[in-house]
């Protein structure tokens, strides 16, 4: 040892503040973030019964008449609000592989919620070129109610992913691997644009698990569940088809 280091010590480094959730290693599990996406889940089932229980409620008080404040209509865009405060305040704080779990949970368990929308929407369409004159006047403003409120609906896990999508394209900034599993800037872009569109944004939610490998399993289910149940009844309506007119 020199006589310099010997009485002359390096200086100590101060530690630096505790690393950021996007930079910690991802250690996976359960997240309360979680239980947070599935409240989110079940209210907006509920805003079915809820929304049935005020329409009759208002209809007693009203002496008849069942018109419902506008406020009942926003229940799930006060969601949306109440997401897009959490994504705000816990983008730093959170894992964003979190957040990709927690978008999961609404997007996947939303998916009955948007086909019985959607059958409906047609339903009302259809009707509107059969004889009862009354649908053509009745039936638009029921659909677009029904875009209006599925639209709000889908926008509820918009927040987790787009939070997903921004750190995603931070952390292959820094690390600056062209290949880089969560995607890239491009990527960041595009799924963040999909939110706001019906089926898009699944699409980019199941492309970024992929991408990631988490939610593999569950991901695959969702994806050959529907191209399962399509062929199955098509293979049923052929066949009685052909048995009827045998």
């Amino acid at each position: 040892m020199s006589y310099q280091q010997q009485y002359y010590p390096a200086p100590s480094v101060p530690q630096q503040n505790q690393a950021p959730a996007a930079t910690r290693q991802f250690k996976g599990g359960f997240h309360p973030l979680y239980i947070w996406s599935l409240a989110c889940l079940i209210l907006t089932y509920a805003y079915i019964f809820i929304f049935a229980f005020a329409t009759s409620l208002f209809s007693r008080v009203g002496n008849g008449s069942s018109s419902v404040p506008f406020i009942f209509f926003l229940f799930p865009l006060f969601l949306t609000i109440a997401n897009i405060v959490i994504s705000i305040v816990y983008r730093r704080r959170i894992d964003r592989r979190y957040f990709l779990g927690a978008s999961i949970i609404l997007k996947y368990g939303l998916i009955p919620y948007f086909i019985v929308g959607g059958l409906l929407i047609v339903i009302f369409f259809l009707l509107i070129f059969t004889p009862v004159v009354i649908m053509v006047f009745v039936s638009p403003p029921i659909i677009i109610t029904l875009l209006f409120l599925g639209w709000c609906s889908m926008s509820e896990s918009a927040p987790f992913m787009i939070v997903y999508f921004v750190n995603a394209a931070k952390e292959a900034a820094k690390t600056g691997k062209k290949s880089l599993k969560v995607g890239g800037v491009l990527f960041a872009v595009f799924g963040g644009i999909m939110q706001m569109f019906f089926c898009l944004d699944v699409l980019a939610a199941e492309i970024a698990c992929y991408k990631e490998r988490r939610h593999v399993i569950l991901t695959t289910i969702v994806i050959v569940l529907p191209i399962v149940i399509f062929v199955v009844g098509v293979a049923l309506i052929i066949i009685k088809v052909f048995t009827s007119g045998g």
